[in-house]
């Protein structure tokens, strides 16, 4: 047993000081933490224990005792960060601390030093008791495994993409959770979680044959066991019924490795997301459906033109009621595709101007249409700027590219099926105003014919640009 006492305690005992009547309301603010959560057998833990007289008046006494189980003897103690004199007793793997005139708002940290000599869980309880007081107790604990085998450690990560374009209200939205390993060792039993704000409808989630469990707006998975390197990536479809900013969030997370990096074991992303821009749109069909036996689409040119009084620099064109697949859509809302009209810079349609947009639908069988499947509207302009060079794999070499007798250009390249493949295409040779022309293709065979003709797919039409460049990006 050892028994160690302060100059100023001495001083105390020898001038006979006690406390002569309790108080009631005491409150301690007490803390226990360790400098492990998991160790090898026979190393050494040292557990930091913070206490703060919170009682509002002076304590004569206060006992601190810190409990270990008798498999773990105490190294060492030290008391620090104290005007309080002390005296602190060592019995074994128990430690007891005095602090005797323990002022209002004092705070006193005691470090042990411990050596677990078994395996198991241990756990450490710590109680804070003044004798002197009515409500004199304060207790916390802190549990450390002790293993024979080294821990392993894996740092998991999450992260999260959102959407390039604007949002609006019920457009199915899709952005990505990736999740990672990045080592040094593999994890198992590895947990991913992906959480829906209100307000907000599932739509669809890639990989499909991923499964996952839900509980209330959390989407659970089970990615088994992630390598050093390895990792998982998804994709999630959602439609927002509302405007506003919703926050969706992920997290990762296994509890048979150590992660020495939980800073990135969560990230969220912020979608704003908006209602349709004032303006005042018309729309028509202005032709037959015809079939392109080039690009093997069906195909049917569509006016939009703008009645109101503000002039608009993107209009969206939505189809409702297809039997056949708009294959130029860039997106969905509530269900409907549309595409997207991004006028030249500089030269938004004004009151009275109209423009010209092509539709193309696949299978090229023509089928009954009406002008009240169209709508448009104003929207914000789209962003079509070209992923950064790391974002995309090789530019891919053109096998050719030719102007056909319509004026519209056809570009053609080998791919492989199923393959996402996405167009570039600039004014000039060093592509420094490039911009992506959509849709994304996938590739239907080992070779793609990719015809541009202009509005939706590109600002304007070939035979409107003195030149133009191209290039194709292999998407991730």
């Amino acid at each position: 047993m050892k028994i160690f006492f302060s100059p100023r305690m001495l001083a105390l005992l020898a001038a006979g000081l006690m406390a002569v009547c309790p108080r009631a309301g005491a409150q301690f603010e007490l803390s226990v933490t360790s400098s492990a959560s998991s160790i090898l057998v026979s190393n050494a833990v040292t557990f930091t224990i913070s206490v703060t007289n919170q009682t509002g008046f002076p304590l004569t006494d206060t006992i601190v005792t810190d409990a270990l189980p008798v498999s773990v003897p105490v190294l060492s103690v030290q008391v620090s960060n104290t005007t309080s004199s002390y005296a602190w007793t060592n019995y074994g793997s128990v430690v007891r601390f005095d602090l005797y005139q323990f002022q209002n708002g004092g705070s006193a940290q005691m470090i042990v030093a411990a050596e677990p000599t078994a395996v198991g869980l241990i756990t450490n309880t710590v109680t804070v008791v003044s004798p002197l007081t009515t409500t004199n107790t304060a207790s916390a604990s802190v549990v450390v495994q002790v293993t024979n085998a080294p821990v392993l450690q894996a740092d998991l990560g999450v992260a999260m993409s959102g959407p390039l374009q604007a949002v609006i209200t019920n457009d199915w939205v899709t952005y990505g959770v990736a999740a990672t390993n990045s080592g040094p060792n593999s994890a198992s039993g590895v947990a991913l979680t992906n959480t829906l704000p209100p307000g907000v409808g599932l739509k669809g989630v890639f990989p499909t044959n991923q499964t996952y469990a839900t509980a209330g707006s959390n989407l659970i998975f089970n990615l088994g066991t992630l390598t050093n390197g390895g990792g998982a990536n998804f994709r999630f479809t959602v439609q927002p019924t509302n405007a506003g900013v919703l926050v969706f969030s992920a997290s990762i997370g296994s509890s048979n490795v150590l992660d020495p990096n939980p800073a990135n074991n969560t990230a969220s992303t912020n979608i704003t997301v908006i209602p349709y821009l004032p303006g005042q749109l018309v729309v028509f069909t202005n032709s037959a459906q015809s079939t392109n036996f080039v690009s093997g689409l069906l195909e049917q040119a569509i006016t939009v033109s703008n009645a109101g009084p503000s002039s608009v620099s993107a209009a969206r064109v939505v189809v409702s009621g297809l039997t056949n697949r708009l294959f130029n859509a860039v997106g969905t809302n509530n269900g409907n595709p549309f595409v997207v009209y991004d006028s030249p810079p500089g030269t938004p349609l004004t009151n009275g101007q109209s423009v010209s947009l092509l539709l193309q639908y696949f299978p090229r069988k023509s089928f009954p249409f009406t002008n009240s499947q169209l709508q448009a509207f104003a929207v914000p302009v789209p962003n079509w700027t070209p992923p950064p060079a790391a974002g995309t794999g090789t530019n891919l070499t053109i096998a050719r590219i030719i102007q056909l007798p319509n004026g519209n250009m056809l570009i053609e390249w080998p791919a492989i099926t199923n393959q996402t493949y996405t167009v570039v295409y600039s004014d000039n040779v060093s592509f420094s105003n490039a911009m992506i022309a959509p849709p994304s293709i996938v590739a239907p065979a080992n070779d793609v014919e990719w015809i541009d003709y202009g509005p939706p797919t590109t600002v304007s039409a070939p035979t409107n640009s003195s030149v133009r460049f191209y290039r194709v990006l292999l998407n991730p």
